[in-house]
């Protein structure tokens, strides 16, 4: 019942975790592949194929587990060579860092020539990992970030449009409203309403994309040759 709840609440990681496995499938058996802020490692079983260097600067949240780290390290200043890596993972990290501009460069610097990259960030998302989150990037922003550090943009997408934007906060209300009485109690008499709209914005999204208004991207890039 819980895992049923939790696929109704939250698409924007399905799709994630959708997205990457399609982009780890076309990564080749012996690819060596740096996860640019790794976390707990969370996708290292859709690269169980290939090499999978998960770095990370263990300040983003107190709770995770960072014991399968490779590297405990910057992402300004990455401890690797020039063109080490085959690619970049890195999930919901570039906002996190207070000199983008810097890491990318770092990223593109270990990476050889027309290896392939695959980035998510954020856009309509609440602030999270405080004091630790400092940007939003528009799909020109980041762009621009990436063709300066080096990297060709084979593909830019959006993560849904309005509708996904407005069931994440729909269901983040619920989410807090499970938590506080007093809340879960107003909203009691709109309930059914709410568990509706639950059900059927993912439809509605599909239909009427308006991605001007999305949670965030996801982004192929290809170091430049």
């Amino acid at each position: 019942m819980w895992k049923w709840i939790k696929f109704l609440l939250d698409p924007f990681h399905r799709e994630i975790r959708r997205r990457i496995s399609t982009f780890a499938k076309a990564v080749p058996g012996d690819s060596l592949l740096l996860d640019a802020g790794a976390g707990e490692g969370q996708y290292h079983e859709f690269f169980r194929h290939c090499r999978l260097i998960g770095l990370d600067a263990t300040i983003g949240d107190e709770n995770w587990d960072y014991s399968a780290l490779d590297i405990v390290g910057d992402l300004h200043r990455i401890p690797l060579r020039d063109a080490s890596m085959d690619g970049i993972l890195s999930v919901v990290t570039i906002e996190h860092l207070h000199s983008p501009w810097l890491a990318m460069s770092e990223m593109a610097r270990v990476t050889r020539p027309g290896g392939r990259c695959f980035f998510v960030f954020p856009f309509l998302w609440e602030s999270h990992q405080q004091p630790n989150d400092f940007f939003r990037f528009t799909e020109f922003g980041f762009r621009k970030l990436a063709q300066d550090a080096g990297f060709q943009v084979e593909s830019l997408e959006a993560m849904g449009g309005l509708f996904r934007v407005l069931h994440y906060r729909t269901a983040s209300l619920l989410k807090s409203a499970v938590r506080r009485p007093l809340l879960f109690f107003l909203l009691l008499p709109v309930l059914p309403l709410l568990i509706s709209f639950l059900l059927l914005s993912p439809l509605v999204d599909r239909i009427w994309k308006l991605c001007e208004h999305t949670l965030g991207y996801t982004a192929i890039l290809i170091r430049e040759r």
